[in-house]
């Protein structure tokens, strides 16, 4: 039934069809929501409703299997309770319209576009979505595909309940509803919501102010592919989602990228994740207790954090593999959590301000740096290679002192790069005893990555160089604090 549907669109073959709604043809024409609705209501499954220019002002219910198409964006303004439209049944497509209004939730769930658990097949194009709590959500439905639409969520409304993703407590459930900040017209939902629905297609989707861009919980088998995502909360946020592919997608001025919590397997891949910086969250890619996880040929540039990961808790849930990307000018490239189990290869990791840092004790020997012969490049690589075979003869090494002190220090993160800490790396690598975050036995010489997009100018860069000044003032102190005590405490060894 979908594939008459969708040509009959494509080619603007309108039989069997319903008369067009009664109008001026231009978008003065004002008329209720019934109009529309009693065609859908006298229509035949298989049918083309369509919808002239114009504004109808009320929500409609499409419960017949039609195709509701809209000619010159006619507005479908909503009553301002529950979702505008609502869709439950089978194969319906919707397009070309402009739909706004809905309840303010979070209560409810309301969405400018909301499909049923019944409406599997539906299909969603060039729709857009303006001021409603949520922007398309679908709960329960097999087989949808959101394809070319546009949601703007309300720029005014909080976002709220940033630190979920690394809230040790938090939990999704169904609707999202708990994630919520305030109420009433202050709440702002999700831009695409997918709860429990399973062989999902999200592609070529515009979606900005939203909470999380694309909000997916309990899905299996989703392809979320070539969307543009900003000035959201997480771009992309995913719970207990099972077979799930996320690719060539820009998700940038985010508070944070791609955050994926539990299930997997996942394949995160070619894609671009820009200007992360929220100083809470700021990941480009969180990785918590996702197993089966292949992160691969992505382009990760001025976050907070570029890559961390948090688990998974046990081996059985598959291995996490992250390689070819381009990890560049964050404030810290890899963030690893004791429980970090990931093999790393092929990265390039380019001017971070620190490469690699351990959350905490027990992190060294815990991931591996080559994979097959193959280790990463290193912009801050200090060794050589007499072969001349692209592999340097001397392992890199990083994750001692300095980034120690930044762990129990963040504020001095940006003075990282600079000469102070770089006085500490030295005397560090020849007095203290090390257990390395990094030991990457065969760095590359060249990258083998896709080459990275440049950021908006750095907020880390900006106050690296305003604090540039500090770094003689903070220097005895911090040499103190990296290698007396350790000294101190081997002499009293040694005694």
């Amino acid at each position: 039934m979908l594939a008459p549907l969708l040509v009959a669109l494509a080619l603007g073959v309108l039989s069997p069809s319903v008369p067009l709604a009664q109008g001026t043809g231009s978008h003065e024409h004002h008329a209720g929501a019934a109009e529309i609705q009693a065609r859908i209501d006298a229509a035949a499954p298989g049918d083309v409703v369509h919808v002239e220019a114009g504004m109808y002002h009320g929500n409609l219910l499409v419960h017949v299997p039609v195709a509701l198409h809209g000619m010159d964006r006619p507005v479908i303004q909503g009553d301002g309770t529950g979702s505008v439209v609502t869709v439950t049944a089978p194969g319906v497509v919707l397009s070309g319209l402009l739909v706004r209004g809905s309840a303010p939730g979070p209560v409810g769930g309301p969405a400018g576009v909301r499909v049923e658990a019944e409406a599997d097949g539906a299909v969603i194009r060039d729709v857009i979505v303006e001021d409603s709590y949520a922007g398309i959500a679908v709960y329960g439905a097999r087989g949808v595909r959101l394809l070319e639409n546009t949601i703007r969520g309300r720029v005014a409304a909080e976002v709220g309940d940033e630190g979920h993703a690394i809230d040790p407590d938090g939990e999704a459930t169904p609707g999202h509803e708990d994630h919520a900040a305030g109420t009433g017209v202050f709440s702002r939902g999700d831009g695409i919501s997918l709860w429990d629905a399973h062989d999902v297609l999200v592609r070529d989707n515009d979606v900005a102010f939203a909470r999380d861009g694309v909000f997916l919980s309990f899905g299996r088998n989703l392809l979320i592919d070539r969307n543009r995502i900003s000035d959201s909360r997480y771009a992309l946020h995913s719970m207990f989602s099972e077979e799930l592919t996320i690719s060539d997608n820009t998700f940038e001025r985010n508070l944070s990228g791609a955050v994926m919590m539990y299930g997997g397997p996942a394949l995160v891949v070619r894609n671009r994740i820009l200007d992360s910086r929220s100083p809470s969250t700021g990941f480009g890619a969180l990785l918590k207790d996702v197993g089966g996880v292949e992160l691969a040929e992505n382009v990760l540039t001025g976050n907070r954090v570029g890559i961390q990961v948090d688990g998974p808790p046990a081996a059985a849930l598959g291995e996490v593999r992250i390689y070819r990307n381009t990890v560049a000018l964050n404030r810290f490239g890899v963030s690893l959590y004791p429980s970090a189990r990931a093999t790393f290869f092929a990265n390039s990791f380019v001017e971070n301000g620190l490469q690699v840092i351990g959350q905490g004790t027990g992190v060294a020997g815990k991931n591996s740096w080559v994979f097959e012969g193959t280790g990463n490049y290193w912009s801050d690589y200090r060794g050589y290679d007499l072969a001349g075979d692209g592999i340097g003869d001397v392992a890199y090494v990083a994750g001692g002192a300095v980034e120690g002190i930044v762990r129990r220090a963040p504020v001095l993160a940006a003075l990282a790069s600079g000469p102070a800490f770089g006085l500490i790396r030295a005397v560090g690598d020849r007095w203290i005893d090390r257990a390395p975050v990094v030991e990457d036995h065969r760095p590359l010489m060249r990258p083998a990555s896709p080459a990275a997009t440049s950021p908006a100018p750095n907020a880390v860069t900006s106050a690296a160089l305003g604090a540039a000044g500090l770094a003689g003032v903070v220097l005895a102190g911090l040499t103190l604090v990296a290698v007396r005590r350790p000294i101190r405490r081997g002499r009293r060894r040694r005694a």
